[in-house]
């Protein structure tokens, strides 16, 4: 009987100590929540401690092409698996004790990860703008057309410049997918050297589970506390360049999406080479045209100044495989309004882009010709402001 009762307290002593370390957890987690809601503190935290943090484990996780967090998170969801039918088993077995400490170490565990996460991540949220060269001043109707005739022109120089086509005119790209993955990590170096962004640059990685991703219309995905920029290995490449520019975006200390955006579009096209720089137009050239929309002017500077039809192409490439592909619904997309909502970003997936002001004007037609509509720009993003910078550097 003594040793019943003394083994009853030696367990008792043991789930105190659990939850005792639990909720030091949960207070951390608490802690670093309200935290983080401070710029400044974020600010300090991301350039001094986080960036410390990635020098160490980005190097670690980079010793392998494998994509640790795919991994990471097939065992979570095993071991968690595990760990809830033993715990249920035990229980029905009338060892209830010993199925609650598993269900603690279990939670505990839980916490721990988000600890780190809200750490390596969640901070960033809240940081200062990230550094772009952008335009400050007001942009005239004449520097609006200048710099989409020169981003134009600079188009079809990157066009001409590559040499390999497809019969439909769309790009062969000059590198495999290791050499392009490498190329863009070097232009990440050579561009974003600000002291704003983390000093280590990891490396890109696919995942393997791509198809998972397609299905869940999921182009990348960065897993800060491992510093991987993972991506969708199945897409058009010059859509997956884009992608892995944005996901670099996110290991350098970019957090929120319409910045990472800018960020991994501003890599490409100050990257120095033709192809990355063709793949930057990729993903901005919605933007370019949206320049010069500040009149009814709009549509006849479209025709004068065309781009090559294998841009067309590989554009609609983009669009017709995404759309080919079988489709889960909006599952994907509803965890990710979710999660961004969590983290601050009131308008979910909606703040992957900058909303511009606008305003619609009505272009009456000539001749039996029908009206036409356009909603005018009168208010430029920061999008638009880095582009037409971009423009005016090249000018010079």
């Amino acid at each position: 009987m003594a040793k019943d009762v003394a083994k009853s307290r030696k367990i008792s002593k043991g789930t105190l100590a659990m939850l005792i370390t639990l909720a030091v957890f949960v207070v951390i987690l608490f802690a670093m929540l309200i935290l983080r809601t401070n710029q400044e503190v974020c600010e300090f935290v991301c350039r001094h401690f986080v960036n410390s943090y990635q020098a160490v484990a980005g190097r670690f996780y980079s010793v392998t092409t494998v994509n640790i967090f795919e991994i990471l998170v097939t065992l979570a969801i095993l071991f968690a698996l595990a760990c809830i039918i033993t715990a249920i088993t035990l229980f029905c077995k009338n060892k209830k004790l010993t199925s609650r400490r598993i269900m603690l170490s279990l939670l505990i565990i839980c916490v721990c990860i988000a600890n780190l996460y809200i750490f390596t991540a969640g901070f960033a949220y809240n940081r200062d703008s990230a550094p772009v060269d952008t335009y400050k001043g007001e942009i005239s109707k004449d520097l609006a057309l200048s710099s989409f005739i020169t981003l134009v022109d600079d188009l079809n120089a990157c066009y001409g410049e590559i040499g390999k086509y497809n019969d439909d005119g769309s790009v062969v790209s000059p590198y495999s997918e290791k050499e392009l993955n490498e190329k863009i990590r070097q232009a990440v170096d050579k561009v974003l050297t600000d002291g704003y962004y983390y000093g280590y640059t990891p490396k890109a990685k696919p995942i393997i589970s791509s198809g998972i991703m397609t299905l869940n219309r999921i182009a990348g995905i960065t897993f800060l506390p491992t510093c991987e920029p993972g991506y969708n290995r199945d897409m058009p490449i010059v859509d997956r360049a884009h992608t892995i520019a944005h996901e670099f975006a996110h290991t350098k200390g970019v957090m929120r999406e319409y910045e990472a955006n800018l960020v991994g579009a501003y890599v490409l096209l100050n990257s120095g080479d033709v192809f990355l720089k063709y793949c930057g137009y990729i993903g901005v050239m919605s933007y370019v045209y949206e320049i010069i929309k500040y009149d009814e002017t709009y549509f006849e500077n479209v025709e004068a100044y065309p781009i090559p039809e294998g841009f067309r192409q590989d554009t609609k490439k983009i669009f017709n495989w995404w759309i080919s592909q079988p489709s889960l619904g909006n599952i994907g997309e509803f965890f990710n309004d979710l999660y961004l909502k969590i983290n601050g970003q009131e308008d979910g997936t909606g703040s992957y882009e900058e909303t511009p002001g606008t305003d619609d004007i009505i272009i009456e037609g000539g001749d039996g010709e029908p009206d036409r509509y356009l909603t005018v720009i009168t208010e430029y993003t920061n999008m638009h402001r880095m582009l037409v910078a971009y423009a005016t550097s090249l000018s010079q």
